[in-house]
Parts: structure tokens; C-alpha cells; sequence
């Protein structure tokens, strides 16, 4: 679609025209019957054939799902999945092995395959393997749309079991969570599809501080889910050698689920829907609406009441709006103490009401680690409250952090937990502190589990105590449980850099954090919160506006001024930064009433706020590879310019789509190349056809655009010389106030004849009204075969500013 705008002519009044332009190809009419893809009877059940060096496991389409096989070559252990003919997943074959042990140091697999039984609907193998006297049995159960791979090894005392996959067998791999890897991950790296990078996490497991579940998924529709509370050693690429190694730190039964859809979104709804969704949101519409500004970023550990009180009035009084001010590390006196520092925090019942006179809510931030030498740490070991050591558990577990050596409280001891929350309360009582941000793990693989407890179940220990506060829009980091995904909690990523990579990384590891089941994501603090020296300027600002697009805003660096923590050194930032910063935050507040009907979407669908574009359009292979756009809800494609320079390329997926910035509808797919964006310009484009489309518009509709456009349909309808057909325009008045006098109208080529059917003027088009004209357009009779332009253009005239 190209506009052009036409100039005013009289004071006090103008008129504009925007165009949209047909391609018409003149070419004999042929139509095909439409393609209805095959499904099989539902009561079809699976079944197993047998060949010389390979079983083979069929399970039929149903009406909800495509059906699928799987090969399993007998020569050499490996198994195949394919969909419609197509391969869609493949464990390594070779020396490397699909079934891995891991015994006396050394890796072994399962080799030839010695016997099988298909009996009650499970196909169960007895392999040989490459080490003498160990033996594996593995078992398939199909269902419609995925199968359970349960196996163990009997024999050769393994203690680490994996499966092996061909990475490209499925295509791109995506979900996993924040990813450690070589290149810095998951501070400033986040590859992807996770293959296009390396992900090497040797520690991946459910006490882990990065929000991880051991779910995965493929651009051709598969997904695997390993069903364990252990630790596992993750790598996908490791070395660039193109595999999936995904073992588990035992040598319990390995327990498996693959998925076979017919789009990677239904792949994730399968998973959804084993390990539930959010049945509330933990933020109120206030928190979506507006930012936190949390203290760390700004200070780190050097912050005092002054610091802290001169930091929150900048912000109110440059209008730099926000729900909270949160105070981060280093209020306490020792840590675990839950008394505040007289030296740095003189009056902080005064600093409280002096925070809540400005607006604000006032937070803190708390931790379930308490130091060896705070003066709580004794009386906690005394009554029996701490963790205590995996290796000897006579005495307590202790554990070296970013702050020193520590114990950590266990809340599987009711009264462990009483003590703290009492502690906890009273504290937000005497100073008025109305919520509070959860830090550090609930639990480490070195502390031993209170007697009838698992290692899992701290991660829902601290889901259920982080529940009963505010938690202020900061959320919590609890990950690989039920109780995780039902709690609706705010994720935030761990700590970014200050760069332009990290602030890529954000956006990704968003991505990747909503598409394992947490929905309700926002990036590390604005402009990062990695102990680097500040944001520049232009960091900064995109990622605050980058942010404005996500589902919340979490924020710290000041666009008024900072300190670099590498330096000590104050930073001033200019005003521009300023004003561009409250206009993200602006954006963001306008989109919220969209933002909230998501939340409420989620608490019934489970589907992720901010997606990779693939989800909505999984027939757009494009999409796939796409690194710095993502939908948020159905109708807003977020593209927000993450690098250096002023224009970027952008692609539009599939279907109509209203760029905010310029008034104009494009239709997809298309990729706009050297798309203006420069530091003041948020490139963001509304998908017509969706719901909410109308809500996104009204607030991201850029201030001086043209208030109406105009779409042209059928794209590009195909018609012989002399032979007439139908076009139709829509007109719309995005603005906010009425247009009087729209008026559609059609440019030809020579000799070409246009008659409206309709109306082809409205002396009154409401905001958000539209009219349609159609058009019998009849080419010249010598118009040469090709392709033609048909230009669709509308007027209007408005007396008041728009």
C-alpha cells in the first residue's frame, strides 16, 4: 500500500488523499477445487508392522490431530518420526547413539535391537548396547497426538541416562527457557531458534535460578518434554555439532514425551495443557498499565535514604509515571536480618510516607538466604529452621552467593516458615511497605530435603509463600512445576547487560520464557542491570521502548540521570532521552486496556501474550528466523528497532496490516526494507483482521498520521481484455474525532472504465467507521496482458486537529 498525502489549500481546512494499489494480472481463468485435508476415522487405532531391519508404529489422523509414525530401525537402535511422509524428528544415529548411558565415565548406547512386543497398546524394545552385560528396554505408548519413550538400563550401574536428537531432523528448535551458553548466555546471549546458536547448560534442573522447564519444540510441529525432578545437562549445538543432548543426573527410568502437531502452537497447548496455565494473574491492571522502578540498576548495593528519595522525586517530577518504587539490596543491616541499616536508612518510616505522598506504592526487597555472621543466622540454626547439608545432614546446608556464605530457611518446616513470615509482616507493618520482591532460590542441589519432601517441592514451597504478598509487578522465579504455571506470577529475567546485545537477548529470552509456559513476561530492567557501566543513550530509549511493547515495564536506570557502577561517576542523560522515555511509558499505558483483555485471553487459553510471529502464522516460513519482532495478543506485531542506525527491515507476515507510524495498510506478506525508524519511532503494525484490532489502533496510532486509509481487494484478481470484475475499497477513519466528507475513488490505466456499486462518499465516517464501495472495472479492450496497477484512493476533510 503507498500513501500520499495531498497538502491543504484553504486556511483552516485540509484535505487528504491515501492510496492503495492493486496489481491486476490479465491472464485466462482458471479455478481448482479447494484441498480438504484426509482425516481418519476416529476409532482407527495405532498399530505396529514389522520389516526385516525396521518396526514400524502408525497412529491415524484424527479430527484434532494429523496422526504420525514412528520407525524404529532394529540394526541400530534409532527412532524416526515422520508426519504425512516427512520426517519431523530423528534421534542421532552413528557412534553417537540415540539412547546414551553414561557408565564408569564413559558413554555407551543401545545398539541392535534383540526383541520387541506389541501388547495393550505399548510397543516395548530390548536392545543391546555397546557395553558388555548392559542391556536397554525402552517403551512406546502412542496416543493421537504425541507417544511416551519410557526406557532403562539393566546393568553396567549407569548413573546418567539421554536421548540424542538430529537437530535439523525437526527443523528449528525453540523453548527451553533462559539458556546458558558460550557466547555470555543468558546475561547477553539468547540464541534464536535455539540452534541457530549454542546452548551448553550443564546445570539445567528445577532449583536452578533461571527460569527454565525441560519442555522443547520444533518448527516442524514436534516437541519433547522430559518428565523429571533431577538435574539434567542440557546442550543443543554444542561445539556447532548439530545435535540435542538432553540427559538426566540419573539413573532412575527416563521418562519422555514427544509431540506431533500440525502447528508449533499446538504443540505448546499440548504441554499447557499437562502442566496447566495461570488460573489468575498475579499483577493488577495498574502494573500492566505502568512501571515498577526498582532501585538496583540504579544504585546497585550503594543506596541510602538520600539516594533513594532524590531518585523518586526526578521521577515524579519529570512525569515519569510509575506504580511502585522499589528498594532493592542493601536496606538491611546484615542480610537475613529484616532490620534496616541506621547508617544508610536513618528514618525510613519518613521515607515511606515521603515515597507514598509522591504516588507511589512502596516496596522492598527480601530473601529467604541468611547470612552466616547476621545476627538471625544463630537463632535459625538453633531451632532447627535452616536446610541442612546434602553430604551430612547434621548440620546446616551453606552456600556462597553474591553476598557471601549463607543459609537458606526451609519451608517445608512449618515452623521454619512461620518465623520468617511473621518477621516478614512486621516489618511491612512498622514502616508501610506494601509489597515485596522475592530474590534468590528456595532451595540448592548441595541442601538436603526436609524428610518427605523432594528437591521440586521447594519450588512450589516458595510459590505458595511468594503468593501471600504483592509482589508488585516484579514477580517471581519459580519454574518446573504445576504450581509454577497455575500461580500467574510476573516472570522477570535474569540480570542483562547494558548493550545492544543484551537488550537483543531480552527479546528473545522473552520469547523463549512465554512459549514454555510462563505468559505474563517482561524484560531484565530497562536498560539492563548486569553491573556494567550505564546504558548509553540510545539503549536506553529503545529499550524502553521496546518494553512499552511487551506485557509489562520494568524499570531502574533513570532517563533523568544515573550512576556507572564501574566508575561511581553520575550520568546525565539529555532531555530528548527524557521525553522519549515518558512517551514509551505513555504508549505503554494507552495499550494496557488491549494488554489486559490478553491477560484475561491467557487465564482462559493458557496461550502465550508475547509470541514469536510463527504462532499466529505458522504457514509464514519467514517467521521462523525472525529475531527482533514478536505478536503481543493477536493484532499488534511488535518491531522495535534493537540495534544502532535509524531504519531496519521488517517483516510483515500474512494478512492486512495498518502501520501505526505511517497511516498507511500494507497487505503480507512483505518484508519492508530501510523501514524509517529513527530514535523517536517505534515501528509496530496492527493485524486488521484480528480481534482487538480496534483497541491496538487507538493507542498506537502515532500523533500526525492521516486519519484515514484505504484497502483495496482482492489482491491480485486475474481478468482477460475487455472483460469486466469486481473490486471493493474500504475506507476507515482510524483517528479519534469524525471526518467529514470520505470519498473513495479508483485510478485507472487509459482506456480503463470503472462504475461504483455503493455509495461512494460519506459526508460523516465516525472514528472507527468504515464504508465500503464496490467496483465493476472493465479493462480497455487492447490492454495488453501482464500486470496493471488499480490505485484506490481516499479524501476527506476535517475543521479540528485530529
Amino acid at each position: 500500500m503507498r500513501t500520499h498525502p495531498r497538502r491543504p489549500r484553504k486556511p483552516g481546512r485540509f484535505g487528504t488523499l491515501l492510496a492503495a494499489v492493486l496489481a491486476l494480472t490479465l491472464a485466462p481463468s482458471v479455478t481448482d477445487p479447494l484441498a480438504t485435508a484426509a482425516r481418519a476415522d476416529t476409532a482407527a487405532q495405532p498399530k505396529v508392522t514389522h520389516r526385516a531391519d525396521a518396526l514400524t508404529m502408525s497412529v491415524p489422523a484424527t479430527e484434532k490431530a494429523p496422526g504420525y509414525t514412528v520407525d524404529i530401525a532394529t540394526d541400530e537402535l534409532a527412532v524416526t518420526t515422520e508426519r504425512a511422509g516427512e520426517v519431523v524428528l530423528s534421534t542421532a544415529d552413528g557412534g553417537t547413539g540415540g539412547l546414551r548411558f553414561r557408565s564408569g565415565g564413559q558413554w555407551q548406547h543401545a545398539t541392535e535391537v534383540t526383541d520387541w512386543r506389541w501388547k495393550d497398546g505399548v510397543l516395548t524394545l530390548t536392545a543391546d548396547t555397546t557395553l558388555d552385560g548392559a542391556t536397554v528396554r525402552a517403551r512406546l505408548t502412542p496416543t493421537s497426538d504425541r507417544y511416551q519413550l519410557e526406557w532403562d538400563v539393566e546393568g553396567g550401574s549407569p548413573d546418567q541416562l539421554g536421548l540424542v536428537y538430529d537437530l535439523s531432523s525437526a527443523g528449528h528448535w525453540y523453548g527451553h527457557g533462559e539458556a546458558e551458553t558460550p557466547q555470555g548466555g543468558p546475561g547477553v546471549d539468547q540464541p534464536w531458534p535455539l540452534d541457530t546458536g549454542e546452548v551448553v547448560h550443564k546445570t539445567f534442573g528445577p532449583a536452578s535460578y533461571n527460569m527454565i522447564d525441560p519442555f522443547w519444540y520444533t518448527s516442524r510441529s514436534t516437541g519433547l518434554r522430559v518428565d523429571t525432578g533431577n538435574v539434567m545437562d542440557v546442550t543443543l549445538n554444542g561445539d556447532r555439532d548439530g545435535l540435542g543432548r538432553f540427559t538426566v543426573e540419573s539413573s532412575d527410568t527416563y521418562k519422555a514425551t514427544v509431540f506431533i502437531e500440525s502447528t508449533p502452537l499446538e504443540v505448546y497447548r499440548d504441554y499447557v495443557g499437562l502442566v496447566g496455565r495461570p488460573v489468575k494473574s498475579d499483577a493488577t491492571y495498574e502494573q500492566y498499565a505502568e512501571p515498577l522502578w526498582n532501585s538496583w540498576a540504579q544504585f546497585y548495593t550503594k543506596v541510602d535514604q538520600e539516594k533513594l528519595l532524590d531518585y523518586a522525586t526526578d521521577l515524579h517530577d519529570n512525569g515519569l509515571d510509575g506504580h511502585t518504587i522499589q528498594l532493592d539490596d542493601k536496606w538491611e543491616s546484615n542480610y537475613g536480618n529484616l532490620t534496616w541499616d541506621p547508617k544508610t536508612f536513618p528514618d525510613p518510616k519518613g521515607m515511606s510516607r515521603k515515597i507514598h505522598d509522591m504516588g507511589f506504592d512502596f516496596g522492598l526487597w527480601v530473601t529467604l538466604w541468611i547470612n552466616l555472621d547476621s545476627d538471625n543466622y544463630q537463632y535459625a540454626v538453633d531451632n532447627g529452621y535452616l536446610l541442612m547439608d546434602a553430604e551430612d545432614t547434621s548440620k546446616p546446608c551453606q552456600v556462597t552467593w553474591w553476598n557471601g556464605q549463607a543459609g537458606i530457611i526451609d519451608l517445608a518446616n512449618p515452623d521454619a516458615r512461620d518465623w520468617y513470615v511473621g518477621n516478614v509482616r512486621k516489618l511491612m507493618g512498622d514502616y508501610d511497605i506494601d509489597g515485596l520482591k522475592f530474590d534468590t532460590r528456595f532451595f540448592d542441589e548441595k541442601c538436603a530435603p526436609r524428610e518427605g519432601h523432594q528437591a521440586t517441592d521447594y519450588q512450589k514451597l516458595g510459590t505458595q509463600l511468594a503468593d501471600e504478598f504483592d509482589l508488585q509487578g516484579a514477580g517471581i522465579r519459580v519454574h518446573w512445576n504445576q504450581t509454577a504455571h497455575k500461580a500467574g506470577f510476573v516472570t522477570r529475567q535474569v540480570d542483562k547487560g547494558t548493550g545492544w546485545e543484551s537488550l537483543r537477548a531480552s527479546a528473545t529470552q522473552n520469547l523463549a520464557i512465554s512459549t514454555i509456559g510462563y505468559p505474563f513476561v517482561e524484560s531484565d530492567m530497562i536498560g539492563g542491570s548486569g553491573g556494567q557501566p550505564a546504558p548509553s543513550k540510545d539503549v536506553l530509549v529503545r529499550w524502553a521502548q521496546s518494553a512499552s511493547l511487551m506485557p509489562l515495564m520494568y524499570s531502574s536506570t533513570s532517563p533523568v540521570d544515573t550512576y556507572d557502577t564501574t566508575t561511581g561517576q553520575k550520568v546525565d542523560y539529555d532531555q530528548e532521552t527524557v521525553d522519549l522515555y515518558r512517551r514509551a511509558i505513555a504508549t505503554h499505558r494507552k495499550l494496557a486496556p488491549y494488554i489486559w483483555d490478553q491477560v484475561r485471553s491467557t487465564l482462559k487459553t493458557g496461550d502465550p501474550i508475547m509470541r514469536p510471529l510463527f504462532f499466529d502464522f505458522p504457514k509464514d516460513e519467514e517467521s521462523y528466523t525472525v529475531t527482533d519482532e514478536w505478536m503481543l495478543g493477536p493484532a499488534v506485531l511488535a518491531a522495535p528497532k534493537l540495534s544502532t542506525g535509524a531504519t531496519r527491515t521488517v517483516h510483515l507476515p500474512p494478512g492486512t496490516w495498518y502501520d501505526v507510524n505511517q497511516g498507511t495498510v500494507i497487505r503480507g506478506p512483505k518484508t519492508l526494507k530501510g523501514y524509517a525508524a529513527p530514535l523517536g519511532v517505534t515501528p509496530a503494525f496492527v493485524n486488521l483482521k484480528a480481534k482487538g484490532a480496534a483497541k491496538a489502533i487507538k493507542a498506537l496510532k502515532r500523533d500526525g498520521v492521516p486519519a484515514a486509509s484505504v484497502l483495496i481487494s482482492p489482491d491480485t484478481p486475474a481478468t482477460g481484455s475487455g472483460t469486466p470484475f469486481e473490486v471493493t475499497t474500504e475506507s476507515t477513519n482510524w483517528s479519534t474525532r469524525t471526518i467529514r466528507n470520505a470519498t473513495a475513488a479508483l485510478d485507472l490505466p487509459a482506456g480503463w472504465t470503472a462504475t461504483a456499486v455503493g455509495p461512494t462518499t460519506a459526508k460523516s465516517l465516525k472514528a472507527g467507521g468504515t464504508f465500503t464501495t464496490t467496483w465493476t472495472v472493465t479493462p480497455a479492450a487492447d490492454a495488453t496482458w501482464g500486470g496493471h496497477d488499480l490505485t484506490a484512493t481516499v479524501t476527506y476533510d476535517r475543521t479540528r486537529r485530529i
